[in-house]
């Protein structure tokens, strides 16, 4: 008997451990896990379905789900919070406003309230991704088409900025026989989504940095024209090309995404060889 009430305990202390971070609900029949973002006279909870963020508040005994249709939330928060002077009209269907608005209404009314912590938001994905490209911005008099392969590391924030992403971006570009170019470069990027819907964006990229280190074979020419040497140049270079590029993430499951890419398209900074920008990709990116 003693060794069943020792098992009983523990089996109570892991089950209300685990439930520390999240709670159950029944809300119109539905049972939900919820997360819990605020605490106080009017808790704010969340979860996530897929891409798609659900609120939440509960005062006293009563919980209420906050919806968008036509700003219906802000009625829903006001009605609420009747009993204090605080205003909804700039309260936003996001995590971090709800959560700004919940933490003032609770400050207001409960005199020793704290507000709650901030949650980490931002979401990382990784991308594998090759293709070809004429390096438009280097020398390449022939036009030459020569493979690249790469790596991505995004980062963004579903919640305060869902249009918005920053990413690393390591590239290698691969010589051929008639071309004795190759480089490997080390990029920051920005990515805004201007067209944005749970399963599909087209979005605009930005190399705003790269750190590049690169190998050509150069032609020494005299005042004629003609080459009378050749020799191997490499080194590393620095550069700030704000060089701008389109592409789309296409979702396949719920945590991987197909990835197009059309790149360096124009350049701010760099000046191009004279050649139609070619530059293609096709990848492959999933949530960690």
């Amino acid at each position: 008997m003693q060794k069943i009430r020792h098992l009983l305990a523990m089996m109570l202390l892991l089950t209300t451990t685990g439930m520390a971070a999240q709670e159950i609900f029944i809300i119109e029949g539905d049972t939900l896990q919820l997360q819990r973002e605020v605490k106080g006279p009017l808790s704010l909870y969340w979860n996530l379905e897929g891409t798609t963020y659900r609120y939440f508040v509960q005062k006293k005994n009563t919980i209420r789900e906050l919806t968008n249709r036509a700003g219906e939330y802000r009625n829903t928060l006001q009605e609420l919070t009747d009993d204090a002077e605080i205003e909804t009209e700039e309260v936003k269907f996001l995590l971090y406003s709800l959560k700004h608005f919940a933490n003032q209404y609770n400050a207001l009314v409960q005199e020793d309230y704290t507000y709650n912590a901030s949650t980490a938001n931002i979401q990382h994905r990784l991308g594998l991704f090759t293709g070809l490209s004429n390096n438009k911005y280097t020398t390449n008099p022939e036009n030459t088409l020569v493979p690249i392969l790469g790596v991505e590391f995004e980062f963004f924030d579903p919640n305060l900025a869902p249009r918005h992403a920053a990413f690393l971006q390591l590239r290698h570009s691969f010589k051929r026989d008639e071309y004795r170019y190759s480089s490997t470069q080390l990029s920051v990027n920005y990515r805004f989504k201007a067209l944005y819907f749970s399963g599909f964006d087209i979005h605009i990229d930005a190399e705003l940095a790269t750190f590049l280190y690169s190998e050509d074979r150069v032609q020494i020419t005299n005042e004629s024209g003609e080459v009378i040497a050749i020799k191997d140049d490499s080194g590393f270079s620095f550069t700030a090309p704000l060089s701008f590029g389109i592409g789309a993430d296409i979702k396949v499951t719920e945590v991987s995404y197909i990835t197009l890419g059309y790149n360096d398209i124009v350049s701010i900074v760099l000046d191009g060889n004279g050649n139609f920008p070619l530059d293609f990709t096709v990848g492959y990116k999933f949530n960690l």
